[in-house]
């Protein structure tokens, strides 16, 4: 039966650049996952209140540090420090700061990046698969309760969610056509695309840096090392100004962050359970009085140290990150309800399930191009697994890979609607 899915993903393969999605697709699907992200948004305010404006800890620190940016105090955090974070989310919330009403004005941004990313994962899907595929991986962005609960949040994930879609798609080209010299534009498009997901998080760079690898290793070609090394260069020479910055700032050339130490040690120190802790490590009496720099040194020492120390420990705690990151239901206290637990676990094991055959379908496929799809469709999944095996788990961490893992639960149910409903033989299926 794979074998009989897989001959049906390679004939839509077949058809897939003489079948666009349609504009009137697009505009269902964007309309869907807008309605979908502004109901749910108005309706978290409405019964919130202010409660629920900056709710989480996150989302008050990039709040702070954009008002200090837009009062010309730079990118400052809670403790002073200024090089916590990559500047491009909170200089995009620094223009909402002096506007009345900012933060609902910065979350309906997020609804419409939301949206975005719901047609972004369509035009993927339709690039790999095809329009049908397209339509079912676009409506599972729309609904999906986690993007769109996340969506009203003022985090990262739906800005960098949106971009490595953008990145995807862009790069998709260079997977698919192994035979074909991709044009220096391409590269070019692809490597400031990469830079500004760098910007907006600063992991976006290790996922930037195994897309490049995993496409010259699946190219074997000079083609796929020049184009990566145009990227490459790009994404370097973007980093400069903010290293210069931070050299200005903080005394050091850092390319990326200072949070990195901290973060470590959150997953790592002898105080992890697998959950975030920052509030208290940030008091500890240890690191009062240190300067940005130490402050990361220290914990860089601590966490490498930790590791070192119980090696088993961190193995086991790597499951308990995991577990969490793909916990069907979510972590958080607040949201336990009977109601919230039942949602959230009728949408994610059905979706995960639908990926897992997906995947099967991809992987037993005879052809070189929907195990390129697999191979670009799973790389975030695998990039973000082995990341947060270090660093704490959480539902929000898994975000960045859900949309393309949507693709392949499309892939799923197309092929599971062709076998059982429709009973087509893979030629009959229509183009």
């Amino acid at each position: 039966m794979m074998a009989h899915h897989a001959r049906v993903a390679d004939h839509d393969h077949a058809d897939t650049c003489r079948e666009p999605l349609g504009v009137r697709w697009v505009l269902l699907i964007a309309m869907i996952a807008l309605g979908a992200r502004v109901g749910w948004g108005l309706l978290r305010f409405y019964r919130g209140g202010d409660a629920v404006l900056l709710e989480f800890p996150d989302e008050q620190q990039y709040w702070l540090m954009a008002q200090s940016l837009w009062l010309g105090d730079g990118l400052m955090d809670e403790l002073g420090f200024r090089a916590t974070r990559m500047p491009l989310y909170p200089g995009i919330l620094s223009v909402f700061t002096g506007i009345r009403h900012g933060i609902y004005i910065a979350t309906a941004l997020h609804w419409l990046l939301g949206a975005a990313a719901a047609v972004l994962t369509a035009g993927v899907a339709r690039a790999m698969f095809g329009r049908r595929v397209a339509v079912v991986a676009g409506l599972l962005v729309a609904f999906d309760p986690f993007l769109v609960f996340f969506s009203s949040l003022l985090l990262t994930e739906t800005l960098f969610i949106t971009l490595m879609l953008a990145l995807w798609l862009a790069v998709w080209p260079a997977f698919r056509d192994c035979d074909r010299t991709i044009g220096t534009r391409r590269w070019v498009l692809i490597g400031l695309i990469a830079a500004a997901s760098v910007y907006a998080r600063e992991s976006g760079l290790g996922l930037v840096g195994a897309m490049l690898a995993v496409l010259v290793i699946w190219r074997r070609d000079r083609h796929a090392v020049m184009g990566s090394a145009i990227v490459a260069f790009l994404v370097f020479a973007s980093l400069l100004p903010w290293a210069v910055r931070n050299q200005q700032t903080i005394g050091q050339l850092s390319f990326l962050t200072q949070r990195g130490g901290i973060s470590l040690y959150d997953g790592v120190g002898p105080q992890a359970t697998g959950r975030s802790d920052l509030g208290n490590i940030k008091q500890m009496p240890e690191v009062r009085g240190l300067g940005e720099v130490e402050w990361n040194t220290f914990f860089l020492d601590a966490s490498f140290d930790a590791i070192r120390r119980d090696p088993v420990r961190i193995i086991r705690l790597a499951g308990t990150k995991l577990m969490r990151m793909w916990n069907p239901v979510p972590n958080v206290e607040t949201y336990q309800s009977p109601w919230v637990r039942a949602v959230a676990a009728c949408w994610s094991i059905p979706t995960f399930l639908a990926a897992l055959i997906g995947i099967g379908v991809c992987a037993a496929s005879r052809t070189a191009r929907s195990r390129g799809a697999l191979l670009l469709l799973l790389l975030p999944t695998v990039y973000l697994c082995l990341l947060h095996s270090l660093f704490v788990g959480s539902i929000r961490y898994r975000l960045s890979a859900i949309p393309l893992l949507h693709v392949l639960a499309g892939v799923a149910v197309i092929a599971l609607w062709d076998r059982f409903l429709l009973r087509r033989k893979p030629q009959e299926l229509p183009s």
